[in-house]
């Protein structure tokens, strides 16, 4: 059932995102006067097709539904009358056919920003911007944070929830920027913190940059030490810790909650320890051999007990709207500051500065739309928003075969004064479809390493 879902909201995802691409090559064409003769969502055979008439465009749903086209009237592809001729693709200017090339990734483009105005305006769910810890050492520590903070702005901009400047922190970060934060400290008053992200390099395209890069996590529940389940036959059940003790102490020192009993156990080095338990009111004391795992190159002592799944976190959630100027002032910034990110990770994934795992195919793709609309119907539009820019991006490479490519065809015509011979712009053809298909290897292979893993 799972496959099941992520392959129809994949589906889903590509129909509207390549039919708005094709829509906006339509729609450009048909203003500047190419006649369009055929309009696809899909390729393959042909599943539905309408026609008002035969002089008019040809509307089909192809049988394979992973992309589309838009086929317009061109000398170089089939004969013409004379009398069309002024309608045709290659007949028209070099800015009019530059415009029409252009019109597709433009029109992914302003698809992410409506449906982050969208988004804006329909309001989600956030953590509140509350510190809850400051990591050690980190530059938050360096910068002055306090738990407690109560975070209300980053240059000048306003934080309204935990994720609120996200983009744009990550953005600063690409650049090593510094950030000017007004923080709330209970009982003391605002507060201007200087974070300087000049060290922050190895925190490029780490979205939690608060938690990831700057060192500040948020304010969360923090569950008492009981345990919750056990892992059967691990060190716990054989020593006979049962569901519902309460942790006490571990080899005499006193246990505060879960995350300080979860960091006593497994930063310990001796393999027997002592528990002492709370169990129904009566005192009892455990002693529990230990087993010890590799967790990103360290030796963590482990006990096999879990702690509470679902928490409550009510309080410290809150609802971030945005009337519809504001929601579509932050669509379109959200759209620029992605697309300035997505053509920064691809140039440094070419390079080989930036890992080429980011680069994802159809099937870690089809997993995130899954995910993404279990979530509900933000999250699956904000899905398509990202989609909709990567394909936008994309198209706009100076690679032949995609969109860019075209446009390079026609600034090398503009610089020549008449267009390229019909060899080169074969070979180029060749080449263009050679790195696409690397690339969709690539993307392949990282999906079948992500199945792996």
């Amino acid at each position: 059932m799972e496959i099941l879902n992520n392959a129809l909201f994949f589906l889903i995802a590509v129909a509207v995102l390549v039919s708005f691409h094709e829509f906006g090559h339509f729609i450009v064409a048909r203003w500047l006067g190419v006649r369009v003769l055929k309009f696809s969502v899909g390729f393959g055979k042909t599943i539905w097709r309408w026609q008002k008439s035969p002089t008019e465009t040809e509307y089909a749903v192809g049988a394979i539904p992973l992309g589309g086209y838009v086929r317009m009237l061109d000398e170089r592809e089939g004969e013409v009358a004379t009398e069309e001729r002024d309608q045709a693709f290659n007949r028209k200017s070099l800015s009019t056919r530059s415009l029409i090339v252009l019109a597709g990734p433009a029109a992914n483009l302003l698809l992410a920003v409506v449906l982050y105005w969208l988004i804006g305006m329909m309001g989600s769910n956030d953590l509140k911007p509350v510190v809850g810890s400051v990591t050690p050492d980190s530059i938050a520590e360096q910068s002055g944070f306090k738990p407690g903070d109560q975070l209300l702005s980053v240059d000048d901009r306003p934080i309204r929830g935990w994720s609120d400047q996200r983009l744009y922190l990550l953005d600063r970060a690409a650049a090593s920027a510094e950030l000017l934060f007004v923080v709330d400290r209970p009982s003391l008053g605002s507060r201007t913190l200087l974070v300087s992200l000049d060290q922050a390099r190895q925190g490029f395209f780490n979205p939690a940059v608060l938690s990831g890069v700057i060192g500040i996590t948020p304010a969360l529940p923090i569950p008492e030490a009981t345990v919750a389940g056990l892992v059967k036959g691990g060190p716990a059940d054989r020593a006979g810790v049962i569901e519902g003790d309460r942790i006490l102490a571990i080899d005499g020192v006193s246990v505060a909650d879960w995350a300080d009993l979860v960091g006593k156990i497994a930063s310990g080095s001796s393999r027997e320890l002592n528990l002492s338990l709370d169990r129904d009111g009566t005192r009892v004391s455990i002693p529990v051999v230990a087993d010890f795992q590799t967790v990103s190159g360290k030796r963590v002592r482990r006990i096999g007990i879990f702690g509470q799944a679902e928490l409550d976190l009510s309080e410290h959630i809150t609802r971030v709207r945005y009337g519809p100027l504001d929601a579509a002032m932050r669509g379109l910034e959200t759209t620029w500051l992605m697309s300035s990110l997505t053509v920064r990770l691809f140039g440094k994934m070419l390079t080989g500065s930036a890992s080429r795992e980011h680069l994802s195919g159809p099937v870690s793709i089809a997993r995130y739309a899954g995910q993404s609309a279990s979530l509900g119907l933000t999250q699956f539009l904000a899905f398509l928003a990202v989609l909709s820019i990567s394909l936008g991006i994309i198209n706009l490479l100076p690679i032949p075969v995609l969109d860019g490519g075209h446009l390079v065809y026609f600034a090398v015509e503009g610089l020549l004064g008449r267009p390229l011979p019909e060899k080169v712009m074969w070979l180029g053809q060749q080449f263009g479809i050679v790195f696409i298909l690397l690339l969709m290897g690539l993307a392949f292979y990282n999906d079948f390493l992500s199945l792996l893993s």
